[in-house]
């Protein structure tokens, strides 16, 4: 059976936040991607596999899904047929910008103070219901846009809710290479600055580097060396935001060569670090593509 292309049922088109409704076959162990805006990826029916990082999470309807903003993560694999998802891209500046004193809406997207990716599961009617609401375009005209935007706003505060909520906690799959590939993905997570060859890393985990190579690719679909210059370059954008010095950005993220961070950066955002600073002091309005086109 050919597999279904995805559906658009309706997007909400603002500079600050998207929503896409989905229904279609997911290409299996696509590769882990990011994205440089937040995801929350709600499970309306059918069954899944999402990984974040090197974790992998079992997906049902009412699953909820949010993806801190350059963190890695795919869709392994769909175990229905059928397998409606809907998406909500959002900025970080928006939910800052929307928050209160009194009402932090970032802790979606943190954990015991440390921002993080993760999992929790809601009641699956509730969710429908809610996403529901987002759909209905209403009779449009003046005030319509804040309409839609306070039903989203309700809806990420009841989500707050459900996140401080313990036992909405989602336990990701406990399995044996997975939790090899896990463990590597925090080490280089927590050692940019340190020597990530494939050598130091295996010896480091007493494996041969050919296996961790192979598992590796196994696992996310990207070569070792790939992914710790990934993890580099993202922790490069943090540095760049909050700093503004290349020149101690490269240092802070582990490369040896200026040249070749510069050139690397480039190659991976599309743009110099001149140019990624101007903008990330100046951010722009942006359409956020289609979430199953990645």
């Amino acid at each position: 059976m050919e597999p279904r292309r995805a559906v658009i049922v309706n997007s909400m088109i603002s500079g600050h936040f998207e929503l896409y409704h989905v229904d279609n076959a997911v290409r299996e162990h696509a590769n882990l991607h990011y994205h440089d805006f937040h995801e929350i990826n709600c499970v309306l029916s059918g069954t899944g596999v999402f990984r974040l990082g090197g974790t992998e999470y079992s997906t049902e309807p009412g699953t909820v899904t949010f993806v801190r903003r350059n963190d890695l993560h795919n869709i392994v694999r769909q175990s229905s047929e059928y397998y409606e998802r809907a998406y909500i891209h959002i900025r970080e500046e928006f939910l800052t910008s929307r928050s209160s004193e009194s009402t932090n809406l970032n802790l979606l997207f943190a954990k015991d103070g440390t921002p993080t990716s993760q999992v929790i599961r809601v009641d699956a009617g509730w969710l429908r219901d809610q996403i529901s609401r987002l759909d209905d375009p209403g009779q449009g005209g003046f005030g319509a846009d804040l309409v839609r935007e306070n039903r989203l706003i309700e809806f990420l505060i009841e989500l707050n809710k459900a996140v401080f909520d313990s036992e909405n906690a989602v336990v990701p799959h406990d399995l044996p290479v997975s939790a090899l590939i896990s463990a590597v993905m925090g080490y280089v997570a927590d050692n940019l600055d340190e020597d990530l060859s494939l050598d130091a890393v295996a010896g480091r985990f007493f494996i041969s580097k050919y296996y961790l190579s192979r598992q590796f690719k196994t696992n996310t679909g990207l070569n070792f060396h790939r992914y710790t210059l990934k993890k580099r370059l993202l922790h490069s954008k943090d540095l760049l935001s909050t700093h503004g010095n290349a020149l101690d950005a490269y240092r802070q993220a582990g490369f040896s060569s200026y040249t070749h961070f510069l050139r690397c950066f480039k190659d991976e955002f599309g743009m110099t670090t001149k140019e990624f600073i101007r903008r990330s002091r100046n951010p722009e309005d942006i359409h956020f593509e289609n979430p199953d086109s990645a």
